[in-house]
């Protein structure tokens, strides 16, 4: 499995200073890259208005190659229905020469919305494998609430083509929604398209149960996005770098590899260093980990 970086760690950076952050970056060694694009309602590529052949080329001078994208719109219950504006960052994506595209997280306030929104899936899905490209579910915790006393991450799986949708496998959140990472990735199997990862700290060990502050059958709404996407729901303490906290990373690692997952994005939400040697740190341990490699 290939490991990579994904944007979000440094996306400020990347905002304010595009080719000035790609600078800061080299050294690191790092080849392969994922984009979350937080702007996708308006930009369908990363946000900042390049073109797929121009960000292709800037990353290529700086070692890197774009496989894949998150996108993320500040209307996205609209966003993800809307056809037209998905089809044009189907199109980015593929003219840009990735493999995936993923939605970095969704709401499902009640069942009829989630019937809707796993058709829309599906149909998504359906587009990008007609564009040579897999569609992703990014995985936080608020998943494993429920509707109609059923996990909604059962719903997912279950309601969605598995030919059509897969995920984009965030372990330390599948932790910290009480679901065992190993068990996961042998659960999802090849679904799995890439994986983001992080690690919780030991000294945090009481809080790891991020799903206790929900109620189970309450599921978030987009009324209440920011208490997901604007993390008011988590302590920076709560992150730390890989190998630094109590996720067992070879066994992640060697689940994924069975699993045949490609790519393995280090990803931090907060860190304690300096966010490009957070980058270095988990980079340097999880290389020491056997079929882990950075080409």
């Amino acid at each position: 499995m290939k490991l990579g970086f994904e944007s979000f760690t440094i996306l400020k950076d990347f905002l304010e200073d595009f080719e000035g952050t790609l600078k800061k970056l080299d050294g690191l060694g790092f080849r392969y890259l994922e984009w979350l694009n937080v702007n996708a309602g308006s930009d369908p590529g990363l946000g900042n208005g390049y073109s797929p052949a121009e960000a292709r080329n800037i990353f290529a001078a700086h070692g890197l190659t774009l496989v894949g994208g998150i996108f993320a719109g500040a209307d996205q219950e609209a966003l993800v229905f809307d056809m037209e504006r998905i089809q044009r960052i189907i199109d980015w994506y593929a003219e840009a020469g990735c493999s995936t595209i993923g939605l970095g997280a969704d709401y499902f306030p009640d069942a009829e919305f989630l019937k809707r929104r796993m058709e829309t899936y599906n149909e998504i899905g359906r587009r990008c494998k007609a564009a040579g490209l897999s569609f992703m579910y990014h995985n936080h915790f608020h998943e494993q609430q429920h509707i109609n006393g059923r996990p909604i991450l059962d719903q997912i799986v279950e309601m969605t083509d598995p030919e059509l949708v897969g995920f984009d496998w965030d372990a330390y959140w599948s932790l910290r929604g009480l679901m065992d990472p190993v068990k996961m990735i042998k659960r999802l199997g090849g679904r799995i398209k890439s994986m983001h990862c992080k690690d919780f700290p030991f000294e945090r060990l009481d809080e790891v149960n991020i799903t206790s502050r929900l109620k189970l059958d309450e599921p978030l709404s987009f009324s209440q996005d920011d208490q997901a996407f604007d993390m008011s729901l988590v302590d920076p303490q709560d992150f730390i770098e890989c190998g630094q906290g109590i996720i067992k990373w070879q066994e992640v690692v060697d689940a994924a590899n069975e699993a045949g997952v490609p790519y393995m994005f280090v990803e931090q939400d907060y860190s304690r260093h300096d966010l490009y040697e957070c980058l270095k740190i988990s980079k340097d341990y999880m290389l020491t980990l056997n079929g882990m490699t950075l080409d």
